[in-house]
């Protein structure tokens, strides 16, 4: 249902976008605490991520796999913030070196290339795996979700989906042994 919503939301009927946002939102929010982040900073995020959502639509059309835009906007938007907040902390209690400013900057250049990279090879492994297995991985790594977790949210026996991860990430290996070694 949620899929529908969003390509009736990309097909310009803006009725869907409340459907779309009350879809994902719990799943969101749950993503958003797993991963360290209070209550409210993840409901502001995700306000802010369906907003974006909403007034850039027309940019958006190519998305085809929503849940993980929808969890990777949330975490790099979650994450934008932190930076943001630690930034602005450091700036009030440290005087900036300039050197070290520039360092720092060089650092986070090549870190935010290496995590481009990367995100673009792990897509690249994900495109080998079915819909259902693709969503099982997302969960156990993007969301850190036990077996059981995944097994009731999926409607499966927690020895299913220890298959199904395994089956996955055999199959991921196939594909790009070099790669899967780093996961």
């Amino acid at each position: 249902m949620s899929k529908e919503a969003w390509l009736n939301h990309m097909n310009d009927d803006r009725s869907y976008f409340s459907e779309l946002y009350f879809a994902y939102f719990n799943e969101l929010l749950a993503y958003g605490r797993r991963i360290g982040f209070d209550e409210d900073t993840c409901k502001d995020a995700i306000q802010d991520l369906f907003y974006k959502i909403y007034i850039s639509e027309n940019k958006l059309k190519h998305i085809q796999h929503i849940e993980f835009y929808l969890i990777q906007s949330l975490k790099n938007t979650l994450f934008d913030r932190y930076n943001r907040e630690r930034r602005m902390q450091q700036f009030n209690l440290l005087e900036i070196d300039p050197k070290e400013e520039e360092e720092n900057c060089i650092d986070q250049m090549i870190l935010e290339e290496n995590r481009k990279e990367q995100e673009k090879e792990i897509r690249q492994l994900l495109t080998k795996l079915s819909p259902k297995q693709r969503k099982i991985i997302q969960y156990r790594y993007l969301m850190n979700l036990s077996d059981t977790e995944i097994a009731a949210l999926m409607r499966m026996t927690p020895d299913a989906v220890k298959k199904n991860i395994y089956r996955a990430l055999r199959k991921m290996k196939e594909a790009f042994p070099a790669i899967i070694l780093l996961l």
